[in-house]
């Protein structure tokens, strides 16, 4: 029950953010189902719906049945216990008055500093409203547009299925709103899931790279199952099983970096269109204007650039410390899941850059405040001064490597167009000796998304 109290506080918040407080309420459920079936009819879409998929879509939705899983074509996906639905009139005055809030900041921001055919793609699909979108009516839009569908998760979930999900173009959302006025969050909400991916899909290269990322994601898992048959040693199952995890881990990077932050040259100017940065009001001007990150230009088509993406780590729980920027969304077609696989494959077997550091041949267009040089997490990381989890884990994983010694066949200069400092002799000594002690108990960053 909304108390006179809570409701003068949702008013306050509303006229804060130019909120119209009186047009946050919900349409009825039958209103809904008049739009939905008016929806499915629609055949001037590039994938009109097929009418045993429609008929079939639309009684479900009539009989009240929570939406999950798309169901508009003959494809379908396998969530397990991630499985959850969207009860639409659960939703509460305060979680439709976030999305409103939210939704309000973000197209001031979107606006000013997304690029152009992600605002044309938010245009097409309506993102926007004062109430939480109904995911049937939103998964046909989608369907009819795109061929992608919406799958409902109950929280985050294994980079493993959100691929899977992605290689049946399915994409992964949430039923949850962020609390009120909260502009970043570390897992994804609807404020992130709707309003910042849906729009991604209307750029064919953008969608072309997530599914091809699932292709990826399928092709790694049928090499660790082939190879996995082929013995019955306990240690070499479980090493098959981490490589598998491993290789997946760089190819999802080069999905964060591009997907999810990513950012696109427009004339003079930089743009956004990464899904990660468009759903945070406050990192959308920060990625485009803020001095503190630094912004590298790449050529996804270049294998340098396209490794470079693979071997950076970086941290979810605060804005990026490195942008890259891509000339053109053409570049991105040459993302093939063959080209992801071989540079996975590639950076598990080289040293990598934390979120903060400055890399031969990168073609910075600003070096940030939080820039470094690539030794200095390994000073730091002797000094005790390290700054962020990142540059730790970074430093950690190259010191192993670098004391069993690199793969002899690889030329690091010859990979990166430029000089890579070498790491001191007494630094790999020094961390040889007290990691015998296991200091250091940091796996690889866990698979999730």
């Amino acid at each position: 029950m909304t108390t006179s109290s809570s409701l003068s506080r949702y008013k306050e918040i509303a006229e804060r953010h130019g909120v119209d407080f009186d047009s946050v309420t919900p349409s009825s459920f039958e209103e809904r189902l008049a739009l939905l079936e008016e929806c499915l009819q629609r055949t001037d879409v590039p994938y009109p719906i097929a009418p045993q998929y429609a008929n079939a879509y639309l009684a479900k939705a009539r009989q009240g049945i929570p939406f999950d899983v798309g169901s508009l074509c003959e494809q379908s996906v396998d969530l397990g216990v991630y499985a959850n639905q969207q009860r639409y009139d659960r939703y509460t005055l305060e979680e439709h008055l976030s999305w409103a809030c939210l939704i309000a900041e973000q197209q001031r921001t979107k606006h000013r500093f997304a690029c152009r055919e992600y605002l044309a793609g938010e245009e097409l699909f309506a993102i926007g409203g004062t109430t939480i979108p109904d995911f049937y009516l939103l998964n046909a839009r989608i369907y009819q547009q795109t061929e992608w569908q919406l799958a409902t998760v109950s929280m985050i979930i294994p980079a493993e299925l959100f691929f899977t999900c992605h290689s049946q173009r399915f994409f992964p959302v949430t039923t949850f709103m962020r609390a009120l006025e909260q502009d970043y969050l570390q897992e994804p909400d609807i404020g992130h899931d709707v309003a910042g991916h849906v729009a991604t899909f209307t750029i064919p290269t953008v969608a072309h790279v997530m599914r091809n990322h699932g292709i990826a994601r399928n092709w790694i898992y049928e090499e660790r199952d082939n190879l996995l048959a082929q013995t019955s040693d306990p240690l070499k199952q479980q090493a098959i099983r981490n490589l598998s995890d491993e290789l997946l881990l760089y190819a999802e990077r080069i999905y964060w970096f591009t997907v999810e932050f990513g950012l696109v040259a427009q004339g003079r100017e930089v743009r956004a269109y990464g899904a990660g940065i468009l759903s945070s009001p406050g990192e959308t001007q920060f990625s485009v204007l803020s001095p503190r990150p630094t912004r590298i230009m790449i050529n996804p088509a270049c294998d340098r650039d396209l490794l470079r993406l693979a071997t950076t780590d970086y941290l979810i729980s605060e804005f990026q410390k490195t942008y890259f920027v891509i000339e053109s969304f053409e570049l991105l077609e040459s993302l093939t899941p063959e080209r992801i696989v071989a540079t996975a494959k590639l950076a598990a077997k080289l040293p990598h850059f934390s979120w903060r550091d400055i890399a031969p041949g990168d073609r910075i267009l600003q070096v940030g405040e939080s820039a470094v040089s690539t030794n200095e997490k390994y000073l730091r990381l002797m000094c005790d001064q390290l700054c962020d989890d990142c540059l730790t884990r970074t430093a950690i994983r190259n010191l192993r490597l670098l004391q069993h010694g690199l793969d002899p066949s690889l030329d690091l200069n010859s990979l990166w167009s430029g000089v890579i400092a070498p790491v001191p002799v007494g630094i790999i000594e020094w961390f040889k000796s007290i990691d015998i002690e296991q200091r250091y108990n940091i796996p690889l960053r866990p698979l999730s998304y």
